[in-house]
């Protein structure tokens, strides 16, 4: 009742922005999201977030200085990933990119980069680099390790990374660190919304392999949107005096703890047994989908991501419009080879946020089945509304949040659930 109460009241005195957050949450309720970097923030961070730490931070000029929370965090990301040093204070992963290239490059330097990922990042003078791209072979959609080698004995990168976003093949970082120590390169491996599987220990961790790694600590983790650094001991006082000049001085204590109980939460069996089905759901709709005749790339899939080929004759942009209509949330992409003529449109499909709600391998493949359906005639309405119908079947009664992923603790009374709801809403507020 009280929380009604706070809503009502929140609307009488700001109808305009409560009309934006019920739009949104009705949005989220009705549709389902299969894009990779959509998954809902845990409880239990999201509570963290919006309580009372937020109006404490600490501002501080030298990089020694840390607060509890902020120490915590590092403790539980270098346990978590096995790494010798972290870094959580990046607001965004872009940030967490910059940091890294201003700490370690000189402009002018040469970069060795899948797909050239990160280049989107660097602006300004001092962030003038030559990126020359290694890509995945046109033929076989693999990785050819020794003509990356080659490349980089006649480029002589400072640094090589590879950031697989639209790649669902486990890749082997033992051969990239290879590479990168014979020509005295910096190894970075951006995790993306595979962090959470490499977490689990459901897929290979590139952190033993490279000098850095960043991911975000959202998506996957379940976490606040926060950009994560992992590195070397050797790179740990270059990289944090890089995250002082680069003005990420504030340590906001909310966002912090917000992060601290998302480790928690990802050493637990629940997030193991998310991990176990987000890989289970990824192989379910690659299944669906080629059983409705679809082509998929990549595949079979050993990650959350599937591949979707889009046909020549349709365009991506168009398809996901209409999905969205169906209540189906994808994103059109194109995936790039090494040869800079060829490249395939697709739609890169993730499990993440699906089996965030609960959703199973039955539903899965379901969803790539009906899918598949309309694909192959996109401009018959009658499959447009069976898929439409699918998805408002499966996402009547969804959750945004399982409870099935949350810590089993003891269960509360109701009387208790009210004071909690209590306290939560004076917290808030």
């Amino acid at each position: 009742m009280i929380h009604k109460k706070f809503l009502d009241n929140l609307k009488r005195f700001d109808p305009e922005l409560c009309g934006i957050l019920e739009d949104s949450l009705k949005r989220q309720l009705n549709t389902l999201s299969l894009i990779p970097t959509t998954n809902a923030i845990s409880p239990f961070a999201a509570y963290l977030k919006g309580s009372t730490l937020g109006n404490d931070f600490l501002d501080y000029h030298a990089a020694e200085h840390h607060s509890r929370l902020e120490k915590l965090a590092i403790k539980r990301m270098c346990s978590l990933y096995g790494a010798e040093h972290a870094i959580v204070r990046t607001g965004s992963l872009v940030a967490a990119s910059r940091v890294v290239m201003l700490g370690l490059l000189k402009s002018g330097d040469t970069v060795l980069s899948f797909n050239r990922r990160k280049e989107e990042h660097c602006t300004g003078d001092l962030m003038q680099y030559k990126f020359v791209k290694f890509g995945l072979e046109a033929d076989n959609l693999r990785l050819n390790f020794d003509k990356i080698k080659k490349l980089a004995q006649e480029q002589r990168p400072k640094m090589i990374i590879c950031s697989p976003v639209n790649y669902s093949y486990n890749i082997d970082y033992a051969e990239l660190r290879k590479i990168a120590d014979e020509v005295g390169a910096y190894l970075w491996i951006d995790l993306g919304q595979n962090s959470g599987l490499v977490a689990a220990k459901k897929i290979p961790s590139p952190v033993p392999f490279a000098d850095v790694a960043t991911f975000a600590a959202s998506d996957a983790l379940h976490g606040p949107q926060n950009g994560i650094i992992l590195c070397r001991k050797t790179l740990a006082e270059t990289l944090d005096q890089a995250v002082i000049d680069t003005g990420h001085v504030s340590l906001k204590k909310n966002v912090l703890a917000s992060i601290d109980i998302a480790l928690s939460e990802a050493t637990c069996e629940e997030f193991s047994d998310y991990a176990k089905q987000v890989l289970k759901n990824a192989r379910a709709l690659e299944r669906g989908l080629k059983k409705a005749g679809c082509k998929v790339l990549c595949s079979p899939t050993e990650n959350h991501l599937v591949l979707l080929s889009i046909p020549n004759e349709q365009d991506g942009e168009t398809l996901a419009q209409k999905l969205e209509e169906a209540g189906l949330l994808v994103k059109p992409e194109k995936l790039c080879t090494a040869d800079e003529n060829i490249s395939f449109s697709i739609l890169r499909l993730s499990s993440l946020d699906a089996t965030t709600r609960s959703l199973d391998e039955w539903d899965m493949e379901k969803i790539g089945n009906n899918l598949g359906e309309f694909l192959r005639s996109p401009q018959d309405s009658a499959a447009i509304k069976s898929l439409q119908k699918t998805i408002k079947k499966l996402v009547e009664h969804l959750p945004l949040f399982a409870e099935d992923w949350l810590p089993e603790l003891e269960t509360v009374s109701d009387a208790d659930s009210h004071l909690t709801m209590n306290a939560m809403i004076n917290w808030r507020v």
